[in-house]
Protein backbone atom coordinates (compact mmCIF):
# COMPACT_ATOMS: atom_id res chain seq x y z
CA UNK A 1 0.00 0.00 0.00
CA UNK A 2 2.98 2.72 0.07
CA UNK A 3 2.34 3.65 -3.24
CA UNK A 4 -0.97 4.18 -5.63
CA UNK A 5 -1.25 1.23 -7.87
CA UNK A 6 -1.40 1.08 -11.25
CA UNK A 7 -5.41 0.86 -12.01
CA UNK A 8 -5.72 4.32 -9.74
CA UNK A 9 -3.25 6.27 -12.07
CA UNK A 10 -5.03 4.48 -14.91
CA UNK A 11 -7.98 6.20 -13.47
CA UNK A 12 -6.54 9.81 -12.96
CA UNK A 13 -5.21 9.47 -16.56
CA UNK A 14 -8.82 8.45 -17.72
CA UNK A 15 -10.02 10.85 -15.64
CA UNK A 16 -8.22 14.25 -17.60
CA UNK A 17 -9.60 13.15 -21.09
CA UNK A 18 -12.90 11.94 -19.97
CA UNK A 19 -13.33 15.56 -18.35
CA UNK A 20 -13.17 17.77 -21.65
CA UNK A 21 -16.01 15.44 -23.28
CA UNK A 22 -18.43 16.57 -20.05
CA UNK A 23 -19.98 19.57 -21.54
CA UNK A 24 -23.15 18.61 -23.64
CA UNK A 25 -25.98 16.36 -23.20
CA UNK A 26 -26.29 14.22 -20.66
CA UNK A 27 -23.88 11.05 -20.92
CA UNK A 28 -22.22 8.56 -18.83
CA UNK A 29 -18.23 9.63 -17.79
CA UNK A 30 -15.90 10.49 -15.21
CA UNK A 31 -17.84 12.52 -12.56
CA UNK A 32 -21.46 10.45 -13.41
CA UNK A 33 -23.39 8.92 -10.47
CA UNK A 34 -24.97 6.04 -10.94
CA UNK A 35 -28.13 5.56 -9.23
CA UNK A 36 -29.24 1.76 -8.57
CA UNK A 37 -33.01 1.25 -9.33
CA UNK A 38 -35.37 -0.74 -7.40
CA UNK A 39 -35.01 -3.30 -10.71
CA UNK A 40 -31.34 -3.76 -9.93
CA UNK A 41 -31.67 -7.51 -8.02
CA UNK A 42 -27.48 -7.30 -7.13
CA UNK A 43 -27.25 -7.36 -3.63
CA UNK A 44 -24.17 -5.67 -3.84
CA UNK A 45 -25.52 -2.21 -5.19
CA UNK A 46 -29.39 -2.42 -3.82
CA UNK A 47 -30.10 0.78 -3.18
CA UNK A 48 -26.58 2.40 -3.72
CA UNK A 49 -25.09 5.67 -5.34
CA UNK A 50 -22.11 4.76 -7.35
CA UNK A 51 -19.22 8.06 -8.14
CA UNK A 52 -17.78 7.22 -11.88
CA UNK A 53 -14.32 7.34 -11.42
CA UNK A 54 -13.39 6.07 -15.19
CA UNK A 55 -15.33 5.23 -18.19
CA UNK A 56 -13.61 4.38 -21.74
CA UNK A 57 -13.11 1.62 -23.98
CA UNK A 58 -12.24 -1.26 -21.18
CA UNK A 59 -14.75 -0.56 -19.13
CA UNK A 60 -16.39 1.51 -16.05
CA UNK A 61 -14.45 1.82 -12.45
CA UNK A 62 -16.09 3.69 -9.80
CA UNK A 63 -17.14 3.86 -5.96
CA UNK A 64 -19.94 3.20 -4.21
CA UNK A 65 -20.42 6.57 -1.97
CA UNK A 66 -23.33 6.41 0.63
CA UNK A 67 -22.50 2.61 2.29
CA UNK A 68 -20.68 3.73 5.09
CA UNK A 69 -20.45 1.65 8.04
CA UNK A 70 -20.34 2.14 12.30
CA UNK A 71 -15.96 1.36 11.66
CA UNK A 72 -13.32 3.96 11.87
CA UNK A 73 -11.14 3.44 9.21
CA UNK A 74 -8.39 2.29 11.85
CA UNK A 75 -10.24 -0.58 13.24
CA UNK A 76 -9.95 -2.23 9.60
CA UNK A 77 -6.41 -0.87 8.73
CA UNK A 78 -4.75 -0.93 12.23
CA UNK A 79 -1.85 -0.39 9.94
CA UNK A 80 -2.78 2.92 9.26
CA UNK A 81 -3.80 3.89 13.17
CA UNK A 82 -1.21 6.36 13.35
CA UNK A 83 -1.66 8.42 9.75
CA UNK A 84 -5.22 8.52 10.80
CA UNK A 85 -4.62 9.79 14.36
CA UNK A 86 -7.53 13.03 14.86
CA UNK A 87 -9.74 11.56 12.00
CA UNK A 88 -13.29 10.69 12.91
CA UNK A 89 -14.77 9.46 10.17
CA UNK A 90 -16.20 6.41 9.64
CA UNK A 91 -15.45 3.59 6.84
CA UNK A 92 -17.09 3.24 3.86
CA UNK A 93 -17.90 0.11 1.95
CA UNK A 94 -16.89 0.93 -1.86
CA UNK A 95 -17.60 -2.12 -3.60
CA UNK A 96 -17.05 -5.98 -3.53
CA UNK A 97 -13.73 -5.57 -5.81
CA UNK A 98 -10.28 -5.26 -3.48
CA UNK A 99 -12.37 -4.88 -0.40
CA UNK A 100 -8.71 -4.95 1.75
CA UNK A 101 -7.88 -1.75 -0.69
CA UNK A 102 -8.06 1.48 0.14
CA UNK A 103 -9.39 4.43 -1.89
CA UNK A 104 -9.83 8.76 -1.18
CA UNK A 105 -12.14 11.19 -1.83
CA UNK A 106 -10.35 14.14 -1.13
CA UNK A 107 -12.27 17.87 -1.54
CA UNK A 108 -11.57 21.93 0.13
CA UNK A 109 -8.49 22.43 1.61
CA UNK A 110 -7.26 18.78 1.39
CA UNK A 111 -7.65 18.38 -2.25
CA UNK A 112 -4.57 20.91 -2.93
CA UNK A 113 -2.24 17.87 -2.04
CA UNK A 114 -3.31 15.89 -5.56
CA UNK A 115 -2.20 16.86 -8.50
CA UNK A 116 -4.24 15.96 -11.73
CA UNK A 117 -7.91 16.15 -12.81
CA UNK A 118 -10.76 16.47 -10.05
CA UNK A 119 -13.50 13.72 -10.58
CA UNK A 120 -16.43 16.21 -10.32
CA UNK A 121 -16.27 19.58 -9.10
CA UNK A 122 -13.07 19.91 -6.58
CA UNK A 123 -13.46 16.28 -5.62
CA UNK A 124 -9.88 13.87 -6.47
CA UNK A 125 -9.00 10.37 -5.71
CA UNK A 126 -6.20 8.79 -4.49
CA UNK A 127 -5.79 4.98 -3.24
CA UNK A 128 -1.43 6.46 -1.91
CA UNK A 129 -1.98 6.06 2.28
CA UNK A 130 1.43 7.94 2.42
CA UNK A 131 -0.67 10.77 2.06
CA UNK A 132 -2.63 10.38 4.98
CA UNK A 133 -1.52 12.30 7.49
CA UNK A 134 -1.42 15.76 5.10
CA UNK A 135 -5.13 15.03 3.87
CA UNK A 136 -6.25 14.16 7.71
CA UNK A 137 -4.48 17.91 8.84
CA UNK A 138 -6.34 19.54 6.10
CA UNK A 139 -9.57 18.34 5.67
CA UNK A 140 -11.92 19.15 8.23
CA UNK A 141 -13.29 15.92 9.16
CA UNK A 142 -15.40 13.47 6.67
CA UNK A 143 -16.56 16.29 4.70
CA UNK A 144 -13.05 16.93 2.75
CA UNK A 145 -11.80 13.31 3.28
CA UNK A 146 -13.53 10.16 2.91
CA UNK A 147 -11.75 6.45 3.64
CA UNK A 148 -13.47 3.47 0.94
CA UNK A 149 -12.79 0.01 1.51
CA UNK A 150 -13.05 -1.54 -2.30
CA UNK A 151 -14.60 -0.45 -5.32
CA UNK A 152 -16.92 -0.91 -8.22
CA UNK A 153 -15.71 -2.11 -11.33
CA UNK A 154 -17.55 -3.38 -15.01
CA UNK A 155 -16.02 -4.98 -18.21
CA UNK A 156 -16.21 -3.22 -21.44
CA UNK A 157 -20.19 -2.79 -22.53
CA UNK A 158 -21.57 -4.68 -19.32
CA UNK A 159 -22.49 -1.23 -17.53
CA UNK A 160 -24.29 0.30 -20.49
CA UNK A 161 -26.07 -2.99 -21.32
CA UNK A 162 -27.40 -2.77 -17.07
CA UNK A 163 -28.45 0.59 -17.83
CA UNK A 164 -30.29 -0.07 -21.08
CA UNK A 165 -32.26 -2.90 -18.93
CA UNK A 166 -33.14 -0.12 -16.33
CA UNK A 167 -31.11 -1.17 -13.38
CA UNK A 168 -29.70 2.37 -13.17
CA UNK A 169 -30.46 5.75 -13.75
CA UNK A 170 -27.38 8.33 -14.56
CA UNK A 171 -27.34 11.57 -13.21
CA UNK A 172 -24.31 14.61 -12.56
CA UNK A 173 -22.46 13.96 -9.67
CA UNK A 174 -21.53 16.92 -7.70
CA UNK A 175 -19.61 17.45 -4.18
CA UNK A 176 -23.19 17.96 -2.23
CA UNK A 177 -24.37 14.57 -3.49
CA UNK A 178 -20.37 13.04 -3.06
CA UNK A 179 -19.87 14.36 -0.07
CA UNK A 180 -24.53 13.88 1.32
CA UNK A 181 -23.84 14.53 5.00
CA UNK A 182 -26.64 11.81 5.66
CA UNK A 183 -25.47 9.15 3.41
CA UNK A 184 -27.66 7.10 4.25
CA UNK A 185 -30.57 9.30 2.86
CA UNK A 186 -28.60 10.29 -0.20
CA UNK A 187 -30.43 7.06 -2.39
CA UNK A 188 -33.77 8.46 -2.47
CA UNK A 189 -32.46 12.05 -2.85
CA UNK A 190 -30.63 10.64 -5.50
CA UNK A 191 -33.23 8.28 -6.89
CA UNK A 192 -35.99 11.82 -6.88
CA UNK A 193 -33.13 13.70 -8.78
CA UNK A 194 -33.18 10.60 -11.61
CA UNK A 195 -36.82 10.34 -12.09
CA UNK A 196 -36.83 12.47 -14.94
CA UNK A 197 -33.17 11.97 -16.43
CA UNK A 198 -32.60 10.11 -19.31
CA UNK A 199 -28.73 8.40 -20.80
CA UNK A 200 -28.25 10.15 -23.80
CA UNK A 201 -24.82 8.14 -25.10
CA UNK A 202 -23.48 5.54 -22.79
CA UNK A 203 -20.32 4.95 -25.23
CA UNK A 204 -17.04 5.86 -23.27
Amino acid sequence: MAAMSRIWRLVLAAAALLAAGAAGAQSLRTGSLLVATPALEDANFAESVVLVLRHDEAGTIGVVVNRVTSLAPADVFPELAEPLAGYDGRLFRGGPVAPTQLLLLVQGLAAAVLGGPAIVDNIYVTADPDLLPELVALSEGDQGLRLYAGHAEWAAGQLAAEIQAGAWQVIDGSADLVFHPEPTRLWREALGQSADAAVVDVRP
